[in-house]
């Protein structure tokens, strides 16, 4: 009889999912200001792009307001205006102002453009660097703001109070509203979620008490829930990471920080609705003039080449099914490729990433953690920003990240089962990754490798075999479409890249997209990786040594891209969970202070940027961490004594919690963060 564990943890962890949610809608901003986004047309009228509340007039970087334009530009109805150049903004925000108590209110307008504010109905005349004083009775209040931008510069707009006895500040969302409705409909929605969360915390307590009886259903509930940590410790971690990963996740990375991401969905789109694969190239002159189109779009210049062979098709494939099946309803046919946004093409790489957590588990399984370990290297994927931000980008190493996974997952089953299913999975996998990325060749090679160093000579012809098949279908495939012109393609390709030994060097930095972010957390993802190495764990150096040096084989020394990391990170992670398990065991100085001084330490200079500065809290915030991160190490070092060990275990699970908080909160800032990075930190 099958046991009724694991559909039981499944289940409470779609409930947990349901009850973050509910924590989520509760801790969501109640209030905002309901915004119009317009664009001048032709005779000045102005058109609509896009209507939504927004929570705050806090917007200091650009990002925020031209992905109301970007994002949601209907080309069917607003035709090809911003082709040449963004749209001259034109954001009508209305709504109640909520004042505590009487006084006078002070009122700033930080704005790059130009912009009106009103209260009341009577305008507040503000003035660069200077605060406009107004007297006004507690209650809520009518307040309108227009704002205006031409074509050149980027958007720039905070609007800042002052109450009376405080200091000024942003406008709070709490203190502004779009209208009555929507302050009474917030204090309904609050009700009902905080008498649900009591029920929920009621119905915790009394399973609880039950479970204190032998043999009742709530007893027999949490042996089962025991029994399934693992599964219930998994789904968390998924949760958490897709938080991570949903937040801000179509703004950071930047639009067009690298175009590569729109190429992907132009090849889906144009071979699934035209037959044919369009996109932009970087070798459009190897093309018959004919078979390209210059354009420009939204003040970006693409030269549409086709077929298009710079890339293999697999993950373009993908992403063009999820945009075709998003295309929004408020779209009128002819739709084209320009319809694919942000928003709908980087759920494909996210939902991928959560994918790669559960396969990252079972390979850390495979190479002998335990579960602990398993399960902190699971943590660290899902949470660290660099990873986070990665996971964002549309690139086709997500999907081979999985891809790469998958296939030593089969070799491990083959080499225990002998089962010749197994290994021609592996080769399956290995030439998907080849349909995938030209640097999928990478996986081919550790198949190979690991099941020849197994002496499983039948599985690797049967997986050397199976890869074959999958590249002779590429080859079909570009055939089918223009062989001369993938030939051209493949020769530019080989020819045009300056390849040395910076490339590998350069590959070690840390790189979101072509931006430096987080080189200490990869610093020591580094050091992890270098510390599986002396351990029995070493084997986790195969698939990381083989795609770097196959990445610095072929990659452009002048372009290496952050992105190219992706595949390398399910590995990195394993080690490090493997290090984190040890570290809390032996809590000594030599496995903690490299994960605070690097980790920690980076973690703390993004969430807590004050503390970076020389000011007289930053000082103390070194000593602070000096204290956690040395001192207890040190006392045990010169006395080993129970209570010493207690505390430098206690110093450890610290440095442990305050890599989690700050990595939360990293992802929690990263729009202000990444705009702020200019270099490494």
């Amino acid at each position: 009889m099958r046991s009724p564990g694991r559909p039981v943890a499944l289940a409470l962890t779609v409930l947990a999912a349901l009850f973050i949610l509910l924590l989520l809608a509760l801790l969501q901003p109640a209030g905002g200001l309901h915004g119009r986004y317009l664009v001048a047309g032709q005779g000045g009228v102005e058109a609509p792009v896009h209507e939504r509340v927004d929570p705050q007039i806090n917007f200091s970087v650009p990002q925020r307001l031209d992905a109301a334009y970007v994002f949601h530009w209907n080309q069917s109805r607003l035709g090809d205006f911003p082709r040449d150049s963004m749209p001259p903004y034109h954001i009508h925000w209305s709504g109640l102002l909520l004042a505590p108590r009487a006084g006078t209110y002070g009122f700033a307008l930080d704005v790059h453009g130009d912009s009106h504010l009103s209260i009341d109905g009577v305008p507040v005349e503000t003035q660069p660097d200077t605060v406009t004083e107004r007297p006004l009775t507690a209650g809520w209040h009518a307040l309108a703001l227009d704002y205006s931008l031409a074509l050149q510069g980027d958007a720039h707009l905070v609007l800042s109070w002052k109450p009376p006895g405080e200091t000024l500040r942003p406008v709070p969302s709490g203190n502004l509203a779009p209208d009555q409705d929507a302050v009474a409909r917030a204090r309904v929605r609050r009700a009902i979620g905080f008498l649900l969360l009591a029920a929920a915390a009621v119905a915790v307590a009394v399973l609880a008490f039950l479970a204190r009886r032998e043999g009742s259903a709530a007893a027999r509930l949490v042996t089962i829930l025991r029994a399934e940590r693992v599964t219930l410790a998994l789904g968390a971690i998924i949760i958490l990471g897709a938080m991570l990963r949903f937040h801000d996740y179509a703004l950071v990375p930047f639009h067009h920080e690298t175009a590569d991401e729109y190429q992907h969905a132009w090849e889906g789109w144009t071979l699934l609705h035209d037959g044919v694969p369009k996109a932009w190239s970087t070798f459009p002159d190897r093309y018959p003039m004919e078979q390209t189109r210059d354009f420009r779009w939204f003040g970006d210049r693409y030269v549409l080449v086709w077929p298009y062979f710079d890339h293999p098709p697999l993950f373009s494939i993908l992403v063009g099914v999820v945009v075709s099946l998003a295309q929004p309803a408020t779209y009128l046919p002819p739709w084209d490729f320009l319809s694919c946004t942000l928003p709908v093409m980087r759920i494909v790489p996210i939902v991928l990433s959560l994918i790669g957590i559960l396969l990252l588990y079972r390979v850390a399984r495979e190479y002998g953690a335990s579960e602990r370990a398993a399960l902190l290297g699971a943590l660290v994927y899902a949470t660290l920003p660099v990873i986070v931000l990665a996971h964002r980008l549309v690139k086709a190493e997500s999907l081979l990240s999985i891809l790469f996974l998958g296939a030593i997952l089969a070799v491990q089953r083959h080499d225990r089962s002998g089962r010749a299913r197994d290994a021609v999975l592996a080769g399956a996998f290995s030439g998907l990754s080849i349909w995938s990325k030209a640097t999928g060749i990478a996986v081919l090679v550790v198949v190979l490798v690991l099941l020849l160093s197994r002496r499983r000579y039948r599985g690797g012809l049967l997986a050397l075999g199976s890869a074959c098949g999958c590249v002779l279908l590429y080859l079909l495939y570009a055939w089918a479409l223009d062989f001369g012109i993938f030939l051209k393609i493949i020769e530019a390709q080989s020819t045009t890249k300056w390849v040395g030994p910076e490339s590998l060097q350069d590959l070690l930095a840390g790189k979101v997209v072509v931006k430096y972010f987080g080189r200490g957390w990869y610093l020591w993802l580094l050091l992890c990786a270098g510390i599986a190495a002396l351990r029995r764990e070493r084997a986790l150096l195969v698939p990381v040594a083989v795609y770097a040096t196959v990445i610095a084989l072929t990659a452009d020394l002048r372009v290496i891209y952050g992105w190219y990391r992706i595949p390398l990170y399910p590995f990195l992670c394993v080690a490090a969970g493997i290090v984190l398990e040890e570290m809390l065991v032996e809590a000594d100085l030599f496995r903690a202070f490299p994960f605070a001084i690097t980790a920690v330490s980076t973690g703390v200079l993004y969430a807590l940027p004050e503390w970076a500065s020389g000011s007289e809290s930053g000082r103390l915030a070194v000593y602070a961490f000096a204290l956690c991160a040395l001192a207890p190490f040190l006392v045990r070092l010169a006395f080993e004594r129970p209570l010493t060990a207690r505390l430098a275990r206690a110093s450890t699970w610290f440095l442990l919690l305050v890599f989690l908080f700050t990595s939360l909160k990293s992802v929690d800032g990263l729009l202000e963060i990444y705009s702020a990075t200019r270099g490494g930190r």
